[in-house]
């Protein structure tokens, strides 16, 4: 089976894509030992130490990784329509070697064999590897494919 479609890498686009590889990324949730142990050395440095700008310095580098997970979602689609890729037209191809992805300024390659998981979620597919994930809209894709790929990920 050979497949190829096009799609625009627009803001709809990254949204989508954020959303949908979220919850299978090491992103999802904050990473609370870190922050924890931010506050901690900082209220050491604070009390113990008497070391006030190093304890506030610890602090503030908490909150400002607070405020980095929470605004995670609109800075990532940020950097991705900053991007050179952003806008351009991406041209998919999904054969019996893999899943190939072409723009104007990058590509990826990914065999079937180096793929760990087939991730099929309510608006794509997420596709993990140990070189990261990718993900595919379902807008893009024909039911035939989403078959065949249900198949091969099997």
């Amino acid at each position: 089976m050979l497949f190829t479609t096009s799609y625009t890498l627009d803001k709809p686009y990254f949204y989508e894509c954020f959303d949908e590889s979220l919850p299978y990324s090491g992103q999802a949730k904050p990473k609370y030992a870190f922050l924890a142990l931010l506050v901690s050395l900082g209220l050491i440095a604070i009390y113990v130490m008497d070391k006030h700008y190093l304890g506030n310095f610890m602090i503030m580098a908490a909150v400002l990784e607070c405020v980095a997970f929470y605004y995670r979602r609109p800075w990532w689609v940020t950097r991705q329509m900053l991007s050179r890729a952003s806008g351009s037209e991406a041209t998919l191809t999904i054969d019996k070697e893999g899943f190939k992805s072409v723009n104007p300024y990058k590509s990826y390659q990914l065999e079937w064999q180096n793929i760990d998981e087939v991730i099929f979620t309510n608006q794509g597919i997420v596709l993990k590897s140990s070189k990261g994930m990718q993900y595919i809209s379902n807008s893009v894709l024909t039911d035939d494919v989403i078959q065949y790929i249900k198949k091969r990920a099997t």
